[in-house]
C-alpha cells in the first residue's frame, strides 16, 4: 500500500489544483516601492545611502527582507497580490543626480540589486507570502536598460559578464534597411522628441538606452530574465513602458511566459486622457493582448473628488471608457502611484480626507482590479514636495485608520461577491453631486451610492427583492419596496449594498490569461460550474486539468482557424454558459518584422493597415512608414507559415477602407517582405474556416491514468510478495 500512496501523492503534485492559481479579479494589489518600505538588513544599505531620509534621490534602506518582515501587516489589509518595484541589478553609479533606488535603471537582468537582497531573499519572500495567501508580482523593465549618456552609459551584463554599453554598441550598429533605424543591442535614434510613430517606439525614452527587442540575443535575454522571476515563484509581472515597444514583440514575449503557467501580466501604457485619440486607440489595442493600468481615468477621478467636478460627467465618461474593453474587469484601477502626485498631496479642500475615502472606495468598486499604493492606508504624504520623487516617502505603518478599514472591508467583499470581480457597469442615477451605479454578475449584485454635496434623499427604480439592505461600510440602510429603493445620503457619504445568491447555471467571469496558444493553460473563473463537465474553445473540446464550482483549469486545444478570437464555453449539468473570448495564436510565433515596399504597390498613404488570414493577423494592424520607403509592423508569426494580407487605409477611429491590394508572405526568417505573388514553393492558403485538427478528448484522462498507475502499483506489490 505504501507504493500506491506514493503514486497517488505524485499524481496530486503532477496535476495542480485549481486553487493553486489566483483569480486576479477576486483580489486586491498592494504596490510597494521596495527601497522606501522597510529596512530589514542594514548591511546592504550602501553606497549612495541617506540614513536620515532627506535626499529623495538616494537609497533609504528598504529591501526584500524588510518586506518579508512586514507581510503580516500587508495581509491585514486583505490584499492578495503584492506588486514590487523592479528588483533587477541596477547601475552602481549616480546618474542625473540620482541613485537608481527606484529600480528602473537595470544593468543585469539575471541578478537581484544588491541593495534589495539576493535570489534567496526573493524566494523567501515568495514562500512567506504564499503562506498568507498572497502572491508576488514583479515590475519588469524590457523597454530600456539605464541612462545612455550618464552613470554607466547603458552598460549591460548577462549574469555578471559585460555584454556592451551604449557607446560600444554604437560602433557595432548598422542601419536596418526596413525601418531606417541604426541598431544593434540598442536603438541609436536619439531621444524621443516626437511622441508618435517611429520615434515613440525606436528612440530613447528620457535618455534611457532603448533595447532593440528584434535582435535575437536581446529577445532571448529579456525572456530569460523574466523567466527567472517566474521560476522563483512570481505569479505575474507588471511590464513597464509598453507604449514604447512594438505590440508584436510583446505578444511573443507574453506567450513564451504563459507557457510556464497561467500568469497575471499587465502593462503600463501611459496616456493621460480618456478622450478619443490615436494614442487611446493604441491603449485599447494593447489591452486586448494583456491588461493595462487604467491611467486615462485616474486624473478625472482625482479632479472630481479632490477639486471640483460633476459626478454625472464622470459617470458618463467611465461608462464610455469601460464599454471599449473586451475585459474591463481585468484592467487595473489606482488612485495613487509612484509616477503621480498622491491624492492627499494634491487635493485642495478642507474635507480632503473624506473625499480621499470616497475616491479610494470608488477605485475598489469600479470595474477593474484595485491597486493600493503603499501608505495609502496610513495617509502617507511627503512634506517636502509633491510629484516624483516626493511621492515615494518612507513608509509609515498604520493599519487602524478609516482608509485601512475601507480597504480591508471591500477586499473581503471582493472574495464573496462576484459582481465586484466580474460584474457589468450601469449608472442608475447621476447628477452633479449624487451618483448610483449597479454591477451585476448572475445571482450577485452590487449597488454603489455616493453623495459629495449637501445631504439628500435618493429614490431610484431598482429591480431588487423587497427588503432592507445594509451598507457594508457603515451599516446605512436602504429600503426596497415594489421596485423602488430609498436611501438617505449625508454629505461625503459612500455606501455599498450587495446581494449574494446561489448561481444556478454556469457563468464565466474571466480567463487568465485571455491570450494563449495551443498547449498552454488558462484559468476560467466564474460561478455555477458544478463538479464537472466539458469546456470547448473554438468548438474544440479542451483538456480539463482541474475543476471546481468557481474555477476550471484547461489546456488550450489546437484548431485551424483564421480567427483572432475563439469562443470559450462551459457545459455542466445539462446547461451551457455564456461565451467568453480567447485571443488565439496558432503556434510558436517569432516576432517577425513584416514589411512592404511602398513603390511596389505605388502607395503613399498616411494611415495604412494590414489584415491577414492567420489568427495572428486577423485583426487590422497599423503600419509605420520608414525613411527607406517601406511600411512595416511586427507580429508573432508561426515559423514556416505562408499567408496573405489585404491592405486598408483609414483613421484609428472609424471604418477602414479596403484598397483592393492583396500581398503574400512566407515566414522563413524574422523579416518577411510582402510580395505580389505567393512564395515560389508555397501556396498562400485561402481564408480558412474553423476546422478541427485535434479531435475532442471526450473525458478528462486523469481518472484513467490514475487507474492505470494504481493497477501497476498493485501488480508490483503482488510481484514483490511472490518474488
Amino acid at each position: 500500500m505504501r507504493l500506491v500512496k506514493v503514486i497517488f501523492i505524485v499524481l496530486l503534485l503532477a496535476f495542480p489544483a485549481v486553487g493553486a492559481y489566483p483569480v486576479p479579479e477576486r483580489g486586491v494589489v498592494y504596490q510597494v516601492m521596495v527601497d522606501r518600505f522597510y529596512d530589514g538588513n542594514q548591511s546592504n544599505n550602501g553606497p549612495f545611502y541617506d540614513p536620515e531620509h532627506r535626499n529623495y534621490r538616494l537609497y533609504w534602506g528598504g529591501d526584500l527582507e524588510g518586506l518579508t518582515e512586514n507581510l503580516d501587516y500587508i495581509a491585514s489589509l486583505g490584499v492578495s497580490m503584492i506588486w514590487v518595484s523592479p528588483l533587477n541589478d541596477n547601475i552602481n553609479k549616480m546618474a542625473h543626480g540620482s541613485a537608481p533606488y527606484h529600480g528602473y535603471w537595470t544593468r543585469d537582468y539575471k541578478r537581484i540589486e544588491e541593495h534589495f537582497g539576493t535570489w534567496k531573499d526573493f524566494l523567501k519572500l515568495v514562500e512567506e507570502a504564499k503562506k498568507r495567501g498572497i502572491c508576488i508580482i514583479v515590475d519588469y523593465v524590457p523597454n530600456h536598460s539605464n541612462p545612455a549618456m550618464d552613470g554607466e552609459f547603458g552598460s549591460l551584463y548577462d549574469n555578471g559578464t559585460k555584454i556592451t554599453d551604449y557607446f560600444e554598441d554604437t560602433k557595432n550598429a548598422s542601419v536596418n534597411p526596413i525601418t531606417g533605424i541604426r541598431e544593434e543591442v540598442y536603438h541609436h535614434n536619439g531621444n524621443i522628441f516626437i511622441w508618435s510613430g517611429i520615434q515613440l517606439k525606436y528612440a530613447n525614452l528620457y535618455g534611457l538606452a532603448d533595447f532593440n527587442q528584434l535582435n535575437p540575443w536581446v529577445d532571448s535575454y529579456l525572456t530569460e530574465g523574466a523567466r527567472l522571476f517566474i521560476e522563483n515563484g512570481a505569479c505575474g509581472l507588471r511590464i513597464d513602458a509598453v507604449k514604447h515597444m512594438e505590440l508584436g514583440w510583446l505578444e511573443s514575449f507574453y506567450l513564451r511566459l504563459y507557457s510556464e503557467r497561467p500568469l497575471f501580466i499587465y502593462g503600463e501604457y501611459y496616456t493621460p486622457s480618456p478622450g478619443k485619440s490615436d494614442d487611446l486607440y493604441e491603449f485599447y489595442r494593447y489591452s486586448n493582448v494583456s491588461p493595462v493600468l487604467n491611467i486615462p481615468i485616474r486624473a478625472d477621478i482625482v479632479k472630481t473628488f479632490g477639486f471640483v467636478g460633476s459626478l454625472e460627467t464622470l459617470s458618463a465618461q467611465l461608462g464610455d471608457y469601460y464599454s471599449r474593453f473586451l475585459y474591463p474587469n481585468k484592467q487595473l484601477n489606482f488612485l495613487d502611484s509612484h509616477d503621480l502626485i498622491r491624492f492627499l498631496n494634491g487635493a485642495r479642500r478642507e474635507d480632503a480626507v473624506e473625499r480621499f475615502h470616497m475616491a479610494l472606495a470608488l477605485t475598489m468598486t469600479l470595474p477593474g482590479i484595485p491597486v493600493i499604493y503603499y501608505g495609502d492606508e496610513s495617509y502617507l504624504v511627503s512634506r517636502d514636495g509633491k510629484g516624483d520623487p516626493y511621492n515615494r516617502p518612507m513608509m509609515v505603518f498604520n493599519n487602524t485608520t478609516e482608509a485601512a478599514r475601507i480597504i480591508r472591508t471591500l477586499a473581503k467583499l471582493r472574495k464573496t461577491n462576484d459582481a465586484l470581480a466580474f460584474g457589468d457597469f450601469r449608472t442608475v442615477y447621476a447628477n452633479y453631486s449624487v451618483w448610483a451605479f449597479e454591477r451585476t454578475f448572475g445571482a450577485h449584485r452590487l449597488l454603489v451610492v455616493m453623495n459629495k454635496g449637501s445631504p439628500a434623499e435618493l429614490s431610484i427604480n431598482l429591480d431588487w427583492p423587497d427588503g432592507t439592505y445594509a451598507d457594508v461600510l457603515y451599516g446605512a440602510e436602504m429600503v426596497v419596496e415594489n421596485g423602488k429603493a430609498t436611501v438617505e445620503l449625508p454629505r461625503n457619504s459612500f455606501y455599498v449594498f450587495h446581494i449574494e445568491r446561489e448561481q444556478e447555471g454556469p457563468l464565466i467571469g474571466s480567463l487568465t490569461p485571455y491570450t494563449a496558444r495551443p498547449g498552454q493553460e488558462i484559468l476560467i473563473a466564474g460561478a455555477g460550474f458544478g463538479s464537472g463537465g466539458r469546456v470547448t474553445i473554438g468548438g474544440v473540446e479542451a483538456r480539463v486539468l482541474s475543476w471546481n464550482s468557481t474555477e476550471i483549469l484547461v489546456e488550450v486545444p489546437s484548431t485551424k482557424t483564421g480567427k483572432a478570437w475563439l469562443d470559450v464555453v462551459v457545459e455542466t449539468g445539462g446547461k451551457v454558459s455564456n461565451v467568453a473570448k480567447l485571443r488565439y495564436y496558432s503556434g510558436n510565433g517569432v516576432p517577425a518584422l513584416i514589411a512592404l515596399n511602398a513603390s511596389l504597390v505605388n502607395l503613399s498613404r498616411a494611415n495604412l493597415w494590414i489584415k491577414g488570414n492567420l489568427s495572428e493577423l486577423a485583426e487590422p494592424r497599423p503600419l509605420l512608414k520608414s525613411s527607406t520607403g517601406y511600411y512595416f509592423t511586427v507580429a508573432p508569426l508561426p515559423k514556416g507559415a505562408s499567408f496573405s494580407v489585404e491592405l486598408y487605409e483609414g483613421p484609428y477611429w472609424g471604418e477602414l477602407r479596403p484598397l483592393g491590394v492583396k500581398l503574400y508572405g512566407f515566414v522563413n526568417s524574422t523579416v518577411v517582405v510582402l510580395r505580389e505573388e505567393p512564395h515560389a514553393t508555397e501556396t498562400a492558403p485561402a481564408m480558412p474556416t474553423t476546422t478541427v485538427v485535434q479531435g475532442p478528448i471526450g473525458e478528462n484522462p486523469l481518472p484513467y491514468l490514475l487507474a492505470a498507475l494504481l493497477l501497476l502499483g498493485a501488480a508490483l506489490i503482488i510481484w514483490k510478495k511472490r518474488g
